[in-house]
């Protein structure tokens, strides 16, 4: 591999029928966040990536979904903070992920794994 651009972070299955409110929740937000009618969304990671990093791509159901910036990234360990699952979460770090959004021009599969993976860009 190359100098990496990016990290994947994988997220729960939000596509289960226990799911749904979360899934749309989830789509609500990147719709938002690519239309710039939010600023950021906010992703939970347990650590700084070590690599300097242009990208968070999000994988979802074995695929990736769509590729956000990060901006910067923020101590989570201040305050809990309620999810698109309903899961209130406290991590060590959240990245702050901005636009542009981007989808991939054809699936692209991957397996699901804990914590992020470092990657080329991916289109």
């Amino acid at each position: 591999m190359n100098r990496p651009t990016g990290i994947i972070r994988t997220l729960p299955n939000l596509y289960a029928d226990r799911d749904r409110v979360a899934h749309s929740r989830m789509l609500k937000s990147l719709e938002l966040l690519a239309a710039d009618k939010i600023e950021a969304i906010y992703i939970a990671l347990a650590q700084v990536p070590t690599k300097d990093v242009l990208h968070l791509y999000l994988l979802i159901e074995g695929k990736i979904i769509c590729r956000m910036n990060i901006a910067s990234y923020v101590d989570g360990s201040t305050s809990e903070v309620k999810c698109w699952d309903e899961v209130s979460r406290k991590p060590k770090v959240w990245a702050v992920c901005t636009a542009p959004l981007s989808f991939p021009p054809t699936p692209i599969a991957r397996r699901g794994f804990q914590g992020f993976r470092y990657t080329e860009d991916l289109w």
